[in-house]
Protein backbone atom coordinates (compact mmCIF):
# COMPACT_ATOMS: atom_id res chain seq x y z
CA UNK A 1 0.00 0.00 0.00
CA UNK A 2 2.83 2.62 1.15
CA UNK A 3 4.07 2.08 -2.85
CA UNK A 4 0.89 3.10 -4.19
CA UNK A 5 0.52 6.39 -1.96
CA UNK A 6 4.28 7.41 -3.22
CA UNK A 7 2.92 7.31 -6.77
CA UNK A 8 -0.27 9.34 -6.49
CA UNK A 9 1.60 12.61 -7.25
CA UNK A 10 3.62 11.50 -9.94
CA UNK A 11 0.33 10.51 -11.80
CA UNK A 12 -1.49 13.50 -11.30
CA UNK A 13 1.41 16.07 -12.45
CA UNK A 14 1.60 13.65 -15.33
CA UNK A 15 -1.78 13.37 -15.68
CA UNK A 16 -2.28 17.08 -16.16
CA UNK A 17 1.18 17.23 -18.20
CA UNK A 18 -0.38 15.25 -20.62
CA UNK A 19 -3.98 16.70 -20.39
CA UNK A 20 -2.09 20.48 -21.29
CA UNK A 21 -1.27 19.68 -24.95
CA UNK A 22 -4.70 17.73 -25.78
CA UNK A 23 -6.26 20.88 -24.80
CA UNK A 24 -4.11 22.69 -27.28
CA UNK A 25 -4.70 20.57 -29.87
CA UNK A 26 -8.39 20.68 -29.28
CA UNK A 27 -8.15 24.28 -29.33
CA UNK A 28 -6.00 24.81 -32.35
CA UNK A 29 -8.47 22.31 -34.16
CA UNK A 30 -11.69 24.10 -33.21
CA UNK A 31 -9.59 27.93 -34.29
CA UNK A 32 -8.86 26.02 -37.67
CA UNK A 33 -10.56 28.39 -40.76
CA UNK A 34 -13.79 26.98 -42.04
CA UNK A 35 -13.15 24.58 -45.18
CA UNK A 36 -13.90 26.43 -48.48
CA UNK A 37 -15.96 24.65 -51.22
CA UNK A 38 -15.79 26.16 -54.50
CA UNK A 39 -17.64 24.33 -57.50
CA UNK A 40 -16.16 26.08 -60.54
CA UNK A 41 -15.74 29.65 -59.17
CA UNK A 42 -19.04 29.49 -57.41
CA UNK A 43 -18.29 29.24 -53.44
CA UNK A 44 -21.05 26.78 -52.12
CA UNK A 45 -22.80 27.70 -48.83
CA UNK A 46 -23.88 25.08 -46.49
CA UNK A 47 -26.51 24.88 -43.92
CA UNK A 48 -24.46 22.62 -41.97
CA UNK A 49 -20.78 23.44 -41.86
CA UNK A 50 -18.58 20.91 -43.60
CA UNK A 51 -15.35 18.97 -41.53
CA UNK A 52 -12.51 17.09 -42.52
CA UNK A 53 -12.59 13.37 -41.12
CA UNK A 54 -9.78 10.87 -41.79
CA UNK A 55 -8.49 13.66 -44.46
CA UNK A 56 -11.99 13.45 -46.20
CA UNK A 57 -14.20 16.20 -46.63
CA UNK A 58 -17.67 16.09 -45.66
CA UNK A 59 -20.73 17.80 -46.75
CA UNK A 60 -24.10 17.50 -46.74
CA UNK A 61 -25.66 15.18 -49.24
CA UNK A 62 -28.61 16.33 -50.59
CA UNK A 63 -26.63 20.03 -51.15
CA UNK A 64 -23.52 18.31 -53.19
CA UNK A 65 -26.26 16.02 -55.24
CA UNK A 66 -28.45 18.73 -56.54
CA UNK A 67 -25.05 21.18 -56.85
CA UNK A 68 -23.72 18.44 -58.97
CA UNK A 69 -26.87 17.84 -61.02
CA UNK A 70 -28.19 14.74 -59.27
CA UNK A 71 -32.36 14.03 -58.32
CA UNK A 72 -31.86 12.42 -54.92
CA UNK A 73 -34.61 10.31 -53.16
CA UNK A 74 -34.14 8.56 -49.76
CA UNK A 75 -35.04 5.25 -48.44
CA UNK A 76 -36.37 5.70 -44.41
CA UNK A 77 -36.31 1.91 -44.11
CA UNK A 78 -32.57 1.42 -44.92
CA UNK A 79 -31.31 4.52 -44.57
CA UNK A 80 -29.97 4.75 -48.48
CA UNK A 81 -29.57 7.85 -50.51
CA UNK A 82 -29.93 7.30 -54.34
CA UNK A 83 -28.75 9.88 -56.77
CA UNK A 84 -29.57 9.85 -60.66
CA UNK A 85 -28.31 11.80 -63.26
CA UNK A 86 -28.80 10.42 -67.03
CA UNK A 87 -27.67 6.85 -66.58
CA UNK A 88 -25.79 7.51 -63.72
CA UNK A 89 -26.42 6.19 -60.50
CA UNK A 90 -25.14 6.44 -57.47
CA UNK A 91 -26.00 4.40 -53.91
CA UNK A 92 -25.08 5.45 -50.48
CA UNK A 93 -25.92 4.33 -46.75
CA UNK A 94 -25.68 6.11 -43.64
CA UNK A 95 -22.62 4.20 -41.66
CA UNK A 96 -22.25 1.67 -44.42
CA UNK A 97 -18.24 1.69 -45.71
CA UNK A 98 -18.93 1.08 -49.47
CA UNK A 99 -20.92 2.83 -52.41
CA UNK A 100 -22.37 1.43 -55.10
CA UNK A 101 -21.93 2.76 -58.50
CA UNK A 102 -23.86 1.75 -61.13
CA UNK A 103 -23.32 -1.69 -59.64
CA UNK A 104 -19.81 -1.09 -59.70
CA UNK A 105 -18.76 -1.28 -55.71
CA UNK A 106 -16.14 0.76 -53.92
CA UNK A 107 -15.01 0.92 -50.66
CA UNK A 108 -15.36 4.13 -48.72
CA UNK A 109 -12.71 5.55 -46.42
CA UNK A 110 -15.65 7.31 -44.47
CA UNK A 111 -18.99 6.03 -44.53
CA UNK A 112 -21.57 8.57 -44.65
CA UNK A 113 -23.22 9.61 -41.22
CA UNK A 114 -25.48 11.39 -39.87
CA UNK A 115 -24.33 14.77 -37.80
CA UNK A 116 -26.54 17.33 -36.52
CA UNK A 117 -29.46 15.95 -38.17
CA UNK A 118 -28.31 16.27 -41.54
CA UNK A 119 -26.59 13.44 -44.08
CA UNK A 120 -22.91 14.17 -44.52
CA UNK A 121 -21.29 12.16 -47.45
CA UNK A 122 -17.33 12.12 -48.64
CA UNK A 123 -17.23 15.20 -51.17
CA UNK A 124 -14.13 13.62 -53.56
CA UNK A 125 -15.58 10.31 -53.92
CA UNK A 126 -18.94 11.52 -55.21
CA UNK A 127 -17.62 14.51 -56.94
CA UNK A 128 -15.37 11.89 -59.15
CA UNK A 129 -17.87 9.79 -59.19
CA UNK A 130 -19.61 12.42 -61.04
CA UNK A 131 -16.63 12.37 -63.63
CA UNK A 132 -15.25 15.70 -61.47
CA UNK A 133 -12.20 16.62 -61.08
CA UNK A 134 -10.99 17.45 -57.14
CA UNK A 135 -8.21 19.41 -55.85
CA UNK A 136 -7.13 20.67 -52.45
CA UNK A 137 -5.38 23.18 -51.24
CA UNK A 138 -3.81 23.13 -47.62
CA UNK A 139 -2.78 26.76 -47.43
CA UNK A 140 -6.68 27.81 -47.44
CA UNK A 141 -8.29 24.44 -46.45
CA UNK A 142 -10.10 25.10 -50.33
CA UNK A 143 -11.58 21.95 -51.77
CA UNK A 144 -11.74 22.85 -55.40
CA UNK A 145 -14.17 20.79 -58.12
CA UNK A 146 -14.35 21.37 -61.53
CA UNK A 147 -16.61 19.66 -63.64
CA UNK A 148 -15.75 21.71 -67.01
CA UNK A 149 -16.41 19.51 -70.12
CA UNK A 150 -13.01 18.08 -70.87
CA UNK A 151 -11.95 16.40 -74.11
CA UNK A 152 -13.91 13.13 -74.58
CA UNK A 153 -10.65 10.89 -74.10
CA UNK A 154 -9.16 13.04 -71.18
CA UNK A 155 -12.92 12.00 -69.35
CA UNK A 156 -12.86 8.38 -70.84
CA UNK A 157 -8.73 8.07 -68.95
CA UNK A 158 -10.82 9.49 -65.67
CA UNK A 159 -13.59 6.91 -65.73
CA UNK A 160 -10.96 4.25 -66.23
CA UNK A 161 -8.83 5.39 -63.74
CA UNK A 162 -11.53 5.74 -61.17
CA UNK A 163 -13.26 2.31 -61.90
CA UNK A 164 -9.72 0.04 -61.38
CA UNK A 165 -10.23 1.56 -57.80
CA UNK A 166 -13.13 -0.23 -57.31
CA UNK A 167 -13.54 -3.44 -55.15
CA UNK A 168 -14.84 -4.99 -58.40
CA UNK A 169 -12.21 -4.48 -59.85
CA UNK A 170 -10.02 -5.45 -57.17
CA UNK A 171 -12.32 -8.98 -57.02
CA UNK A 172 -11.71 -9.14 -60.83
CA UNK A 173 -7.36 -8.98 -60.58
CA UNK A 174 -7.59 -11.53 -57.61
CA UNK A 175 -10.03 -14.27 -59.51
CA UNK A 176 -7.98 -13.94 -62.54
CA UNK A 177 -4.46 -14.33 -60.83
CA UNK A 178 -5.71 -16.89 -58.43
CA UNK A 179 -4.36 -14.60 -55.60
CA UNK A 180 -4.68 -14.80 -52.14
CA UNK A 181 -3.85 -10.88 -51.66
CA UNK A 182 -3.08 -8.26 -54.18
CA UNK A 183 -2.22 -5.11 -54.50
CA UNK A 184 -2.49 -2.70 -57.84
CA UNK A 185 0.06 -0.62 -59.22
CA UNK A 186 0.09 1.22 -62.29
CA UNK A 187 -3.13 1.26 -64.54
CA UNK A 188 -2.36 3.06 -68.19
CA UNK A 189 -4.38 3.70 -71.24
CA UNK A 190 -3.40 2.55 -73.86
CA UNK A 191 -5.52 2.56 -76.97
CA UNK A 192 -9.33 4.76 -77.19
CA UNK A 193 -10.91 3.75 -80.47
CA UNK A 194 -13.93 5.87 -80.73
CA UNK A 195 -16.88 5.12 -83.10
CA UNK A 196 -18.32 6.97 -85.67
CA UNK A 197 -20.25 9.68 -83.88
CA UNK A 198 -18.17 9.78 -81.15
CA UNK A 199 -21.12 8.40 -78.37
CA UNK A 200 -18.77 5.30 -77.56
CA UNK A 201 -15.46 3.76 -77.77
CA UNK A 202 -13.58 0.40 -76.94
CA UNK A 203 -11.12 1.35 -74.29
CA UNK A 204 -8.02 -0.80 -73.74
CA UNK A 205 -5.77 -0.11 -70.88
CA UNK A 206 -3.10 -2.11 -68.79
CA UNK A 207 -3.14 -2.80 -65.00
CA UNK A 208 -0.42 -3.88 -63.50
CA UNK A 209 -0.84 -6.28 -59.68
CA UNK A 210 2.12 -7.79 -57.29
CA UNK A 211 0.40 -11.06 -56.56
CA UNK A 212 0.55 -12.57 -53.02
CA UNK A 213 0.16 -16.21 -52.23
CA UNK A 214 -0.96 -18.00 -48.85
CA UNK A 215 2.61 -20.12 -47.36
CA UNK A 216 2.28 -23.39 -45.26
CA UNK A 217 4.90 -22.45 -42.24
CA UNK A 218 5.95 -24.12 -39.13
CA UNK A 219 3.99 -20.75 -37.68
CA UNK A 220 0.42 -21.30 -39.50
CA UNK A 221 0.12 -19.62 -42.82
CA UNK A 222 1.87 -16.50 -44.11
CA UNK A 223 0.59 -14.62 -47.02
CA UNK A 224 4.02 -12.80 -48.99
CA UNK A 225 4.10 -11.27 -52.63
CA UNK A 226 5.19 -14.34 -55.12
CA UNK A 227 5.00 -12.16 -58.37
CA UNK A 228 4.12 -9.46 -60.50
CA UNK A 229 1.91 -9.28 -63.23
CA UNK A 230 1.19 -7.23 -66.40
CA UNK A 231 -2.76 -7.78 -67.86
CA UNK A 232 -4.61 -5.93 -70.67
CA UNK A 233 -8.33 -5.32 -70.88
CA UNK A 234 -10.64 -4.26 -72.99
CA UNK A 235 -14.32 -2.95 -72.27
CA UNK A 236 -16.93 -0.68 -73.96
CA UNK A 237 -17.53 2.88 -72.68
CA UNK A 238 -20.57 5.04 -73.99
CA UNK A 239 -21.50 8.79 -73.65
CA UNK A 240 -25.14 9.04 -72.03
CA UNK A 241 -27.72 11.95 -72.55
CA UNK A 242 -26.67 13.84 -69.87
CA UNK A 243 -23.14 13.77 -71.85
CA UNK A 244 -21.20 11.23 -69.55
CA UNK A 245 -19.29 8.88 -70.09
CA UNK A 246 -20.13 5.53 -68.36
CA UNK A 247 -19.19 1.50 -68.49
CA UNK A 248 -20.85 -0.39 -71.55
CA UNK A 249 -19.00 -3.49 -69.84
CA UNK A 250 -18.82 -3.99 -66.29
CA UNK A 251 -15.00 -4.52 -64.39
CA UNK A 252 -16.22 -8.32 -64.06
CA UNK A 253 -16.92 -8.83 -67.47
CA UNK A 254 -14.18 -7.18 -69.14
CA UNK A 255 -11.85 -9.21 -71.38
CA UNK A 256 -8.07 -9.72 -70.41
CA UNK A 257 -4.77 -10.91 -71.72
CA UNK A 258 -1.75 -11.59 -69.59
CA UNK A 259 1.32 -9.82 -71.06
CA UNK A 260 3.81 -10.35 -68.34
CA UNK A 261 4.63 -11.98 -65.39
CA UNK A 262 7.41 -12.75 -63.24
CA UNK A 263 8.98 -13.37 -59.80
CA UNK A 264 8.72 -10.76 -57.09
CA UNK A 265 11.96 -10.65 -56.43
CA UNK A 266 13.11 -10.17 -59.62
CA UNK A 267 10.62 -6.85 -59.92
CA UNK A 268 12.46 -5.22 -57.36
Amino acid sequence: MPRFKKSVWPQFALAVSMLLPFDSILASAQDAPPVQIYLQQERLQWEQPPYIEQGNTMVPMRALFEKLGFTVTWEQETQTAKAKKGDLTLSLSINKATADVNQTLFYLEVAPQIKNGSTFIPLRFVSEAAGANVSWEEATRTVRIDTTAADAKQMIQRLIENMTQSSTFTQKATSITGADGIKKNDVHVTNIAMNSDSSSATVTFQAGFTVSKAIKNGNGITISPSETVLYEFTGEVYKDSAGQWLLRTSPSAMTYVLKEKKPFMDSN
